[in-house]
């Protein structure tokens, strides 16, 4: 029997990371420590489903001058990885800026925006088992039919379309109708408290994702430290306790949501109900928030 396989679509980014020593001064200097790592929500969480010995492919563009180095990047983690090559362009870059608990991303989309799904292959009998998108492959883009129609192409061979609304930034320029006419493909929509808000009006996490379900999608609200929330169609929401972190603490809060991402999609791999992938995407997160950057450090076990 074939193992089950995750396939994971979109973004590939340079982040560049900003912690600044104290308040940010306007118009002059402050000092900051600054790291470049590699990221992007759709490849971060590939990687953290290959951390966690999924078999996951993926797909994602990069400049011509970036293909070997994030392809290395990808096999640390055991991914298969298909990097489509922007000839001439760049690479996507974030600057993420963060104080505190908080990040402000300023965001440059390069390469993602021209990605090609068209050639994305499969049967019957070699789908994958679990889909994931996040709402980055979707923003600015001039076209939707081909990422439409991949998630309609496995969810009608039985299989999970999860999908990250990723930015309630970017949302806010889309719009909740614009969402709600791509969200209706998947089968499954994780949010943050702003983004369910956003999508539907309500800052009760409960209630918001609840009204996910009226869309015909199984709704998860991450809530930080206080867990997530969860419905299926035509069911009362469920409340899940965050997970404990270990003895670092909160280190970053960077790459929480794809962490949790990830379990999920790796328990929904394995045949897991609803609660196993909750509970599974808490542990995750909050592994990943405990240590520097958005993908697993090498001292991180499973």
């Amino acid at each position: 029997m074939t193992k089950a396989w995750a396939l994971v679509v979109g973004d590939i980014i340079d982040d560049v990371h900003v912690v600044a020593d104290g308040p940010i001064r306007q118009n002059t200097d402050t000092l900051a420590t600054i790291q470049v790592r590699p990221g992007g929500s759709a490849a971060n969480t590939a990687c953290w489903l290959g951390h966690l010995g999924a078999s996951v492919n993926f797909l994602g563009r990069v400049g011509a001058d970036d293909e070997v180095r994030h392809r290395v990047e990808f096999e640390r983690f055991g991914v298969d990885a298909t990097l489509q090559v922007e000839p001439g362009g760049h690479t996507g870059t974030i600057i993420v800026i963060g104080q505190g608990s908080s990040r402000t991303m300023l965001s440059d989309r390069g390469a993602n925006l021209t990605l090609d799904v068209s050639d994305i292959g499969f049967d019957d009998t070699n789908a994958p088992r679990v889909l994931h998108l996040t709402g980055y492959s979707f923003f600015h883009r001039e076209t939707l039919d081909d990422l439409l129609e991949l998630m309609d192409r496995v969810v009608q061979r039985g299989g999970d379309v999860v999908l990250d609304a990723s930015s309630s930034g970017f949302l806010a320029d889309h719009g909740a109708a614009w969402w709600w006419d791509i969200a209706r493909h998947a089968t499954v929509l994780r949010a943050n408290e702003d983004e369910a808000h956003f999508l539907t009006g309500s800052k009760d996490p409960i209630e918001a994702v609840e009204m996910f379900t009226h869309h015909g999608v199984t709704g998860i609200v991450t809530l930080a430290e206080e867990g997530a929330v969860c419905a299926r169609p035509g069911q009362s929401a469920s409340h899940f306790s965050g997970h404990p972190l270990g003895p670092e603490g909160l280190v970053d809060p960077t790459g929480a949501g794809d962490s949790f991402s990830a379990g999920v999609v790796s328990q929904l791999l394995s045949g897991g109900s609803l609660e196993q992938a909750v509970t599974e995407g808490l542990r995750v997160s909050a592994l990943a928030v405990t240590q520097l950057g958005a993908r697993p450090s090498s001292r991180q076990k499973r």
